[in-house]
């Protein structure tokens, strides 16, 4: 009897890190999505019924030198991450910001932030399995919130680590070093297994002991040097993870902490201003990210397979004096802004009859930020006090979903129905509550054997972002929201292909491509003028409506140790019907992103087993400002980035990898579009980088 396969979809993988690995079978899409690299198969999050799946595995994070997403994601076009180190990197998913994206870690997320995008992205790919990339809108089963894509992460476990060996115990250590910086990273991770039980165990840094620098010609105005000054950053990442099996179930708890310390100024995506620096007010800061997880599997429980999770994360911006700050309201001395989160979500797998396969499920979150003081300040418009009645700003998401997955001879549908309900409570203690019913339909047509055909068409909503936690302190006034906001609802429709072929000589050529558009109606804006010097009352509110549209084409082709792919992505986000003073001077939103094609070459020698590559990131030049209204006509320059690098493994398997690299080997000075035209942080000049990773 055939039943509906956890298997992949019938798509072309082409991982981001260097292209190196491809899948080609037709299959149908699964509840857990799957991702055929060579002959592993490795889970992924709930993403839904995509038709093209990006991911980078622990085997090519193996083979990298790179210990951040920024460098691991550098060769998928339709994402762009600004300069800057850690939390200073804006990031942009086919040219749509923050405001509309997010990580998830183990199916936990938040879309509140401390200042600006502060807190949001903080992630050591050394703690995951697996990163894989959600674009655009997605399908009813993706979750809350999933307007224009994610970057998704799975934490690691014992038994990835033990897979392949002959024993129940193994440490991995890894050490690197990194020219621009003088960055030395080191980790080291212990793992095992008894009867039942598995614990994994592993704490990882990276230390920038000097500010990084920007390429040739490029002098700051501090000092004139070409140093990124307040880039240096202690980079700390742990991770603890236990599981017991009981039959067909899973119990796995897990605590990540990730920080990130060193001498920051305020606004941490622009760089210094020059002179006394007064408005960016540097100082000893830290930014942690504090997550516990406890997870639930089962399998064959009659009628369902079973995942449900709930989780507690907890970020946390550490300042050891924001007295020059007036966004911070100018305490002197330590403070500490907190924004919390709890979630829980539950999925169901149920088989039905032989071809269809049914998901449903519900999805919980909580949010509230806490500013690190309260103010008495007085609204100068109102004549009243403020700050007599600011509060921790809160919000609640549900959400209810259920999705049916079928095949109808060579063609899978997928269709299904989501609701979403938020409770915003803002600072001055004002509720505004809505809900919204979203509809998603897909379809793959197996054309041919090597052929498939795909489409799909989903509507999500997004909920309102908490106000900036640093400043709901009410001192620089209340941010309420105006009476009836909605939720901006996304409304995506893509067309793809995807191409596998083998040819005699063993040759495979992989060919994919999509063409999507996109409108956002009810656009949530917060706020924007964040200068305002007189405190008084603003409101989040439904202003205007975006769109976008693009296209994203590969090609891949690999023989004996020989792998090449090129990749292009283009976008056009607009904001339609906004005051002139927000989309284009806030990034949260989106940016003008230049047509970016991504390539790579290398081959890989059977004795010595030696991977020798080269990489390239093109930009072209955009003028004009995403926001149609606006005066402005930015300007961001086009740029071409070539990185070189080398993968040895002297006993032929992962047991250990040696690393070389050598990035922006032209040492090339340029500013990445997705961060404020002409006034962001410049990226890194030449880098020379080497790494070792151990596994016994």
């Amino acid at each position: 009897m055939k039943k509906l396969q956890l298997l992949p979809l019938s798509v072309a993988v082409a991982t981001v890190c260097y292209g190196t690995a491809f899948a080609a079978t037709k299959t149908t899409p699964p509840a857990t999505a799957n991702v055929v690299l060579a002959t592993d198969y490795v889970t992924a999050d709930r993403q839904g019924a995509k038709v093209k799946t990006n991911v980078v595995t622990t085997a090519q994070k193996n083979e990298s030198t790179e210990t951040d997403l920024r460098g691991l994601l550098n060769q998928e076009p339709a994402i762009e991450f600004a300069g800057g180190n850690g939390t200073s990197q804006y990031v942009a998913i086919r040219g749509m910001g923050q405001n509309s994206i997010d990580i998830k870690v183990d199916n936990g997320y938040s879309d509140a932030q401390v200042l600006y995008h502060q807190s949001r992205f903080i992630l050591d790919p050394s703690l995951v399995k697996i990163v894989s990339v959600q674009k655009g809108a997605g399908s009813a089963s993706a979750g809350i919130g999933a307007t224009n894509g994610a970057i998704i992460a799975k934490t690691l476990d014992a038994a990835d680590l033990l897979k392949g060996s002959d024993k129940n115990y193994g440490v991995k250590l890894n050490a690197g070093y990194a020219s621009n910086g003088k960055t030395a990273s080191y980790g080291v991770t212990a793992f095992g297994k008894a009867d039942n039980f598995d614990l994994l165990l592993s704490a990882n840094r990276a230390d920038d002991d000097e500010n990084y620098k920007a390429g040739k010609d490029y002098k700051n105005p501090v000092d004139g040097s070409s140093v990124i000054t307040y880039s240096a950053l202690d980079k700390q990442a742990f991770l603890a993870k236990a599981g017991l099996n009981l039959g067909n179930h899973r119990l796995v708890l897990s605590q990540t902490r990730e920080i990130t310390k060193g001498m920051r100024t305020v606004r941490e995506e622009f760089p210094a201003f020059g002179g006394t620096d007064t408005r960016q007010s540097p100082s000893y800061r830290e930014m942690s990210k504090d997550q516990t997880n406890l997870e639930w599997t089962t399998k064959n429980l009659g009628f369902a397979d079973i995942t449900a999770n709930a989780y507690l994360i907890k970020n946390e911006r550490y300042s050891a004096d924001d007295s020059g700050c007036g966004y911070c309201g100018n305490i002197q001395g330590p403070t500490t802004t907190t924004i919390t989160t709890k979630g829980a979500n539950i999925n169901f797998d149920s088989q039905v009859g032989e071809s269809t396969l049914v998901k449903y499920g519900v999805n919980y979150r909580y949010q509230e930020a806490q500013p690190p003081f309260y103010a008495k300040a007085t609204d100068l418009v109102r004549g009243r006090p403020l700050g007599a009645d600011v509060r921790n700003a809160e919000k609640t998401d549900t959400g209810a979903y259920f999705e049916a997955i079928s095949d109808v001879g060579p063609v899978t549908v997928t269709a299904g129905v989501r609701y979403d309900h938020f409770t915003y409570k803002a600072m001055d203690g004002k509720t505004v509550s809505d809900g919204a019913i979203n509809p998603s339909l897909g379809l793959i047509w197996q054309a041919t054997p090597s052929l498939s055909l795909n489409a799909n068409h989903n509507y999500a909503t997004r909920s309102p972002r908490l106000y900036d936690a640093v400043m709901s302190h009410g001192r620089r006034g209340i941010i309420s929201i105006a009476d009836g906001t909605k939720a901006e609802r996304a409304r995506n429709t893509e067309v793809g292909f995807n191409l596998n072929h083998t040819f005699a000589n063993e040759g495979k050529l992989t060919l994919d491509g999509s063409y999507f558009w996109q409108k956002i109606d009810d656009a949530v804006v917060n706020p924007q003028n964040r200068h305002d010097a007189v405190p008084t009352y603003r409101y989040i509110a439904n202003v205007g409506y975006i769109t976008n549209q693009g296209y994203e084409v590969g090609v891949g082709y690999r023989q004996g140790g020989l792998t090449a792919r090129v990749s292009v992505s283009d976008n056009n986000p607009k904001f339609r019907g906004l005051p002139e003073t927000t989309g284009d001077l806030n990034p949260d939103f989106a940016f003008n992103i230049g047509r970016t094609v991504t390539s790579s070459l290398s081959y890989r020698f059977k004795n010595p087993n030696l991977e020798v590559g080269v990489r390239n990131r093109d930009v072209t030049t955009t003028v004009g400002a995403v926001n149609d209204n606006s005066v402005a006509n930015p300007i961001r320059p086009s740029y071409n980035k070539t990185d070189l690098f080398a993968n040895w493994k002297p006993y032929g398997t992962d047991k250990l990898n040696v690393n070389f690299a050598i990035n922006n080997v032209a040492d090339k000075y340029y500013l990445p579009h997705s961060q404020r035209a002409n006034s962001g942080v410049p990226a890194q000049g030449r880098d020379y980088r080497v790494g070792v990773n151990f596994t016994f």
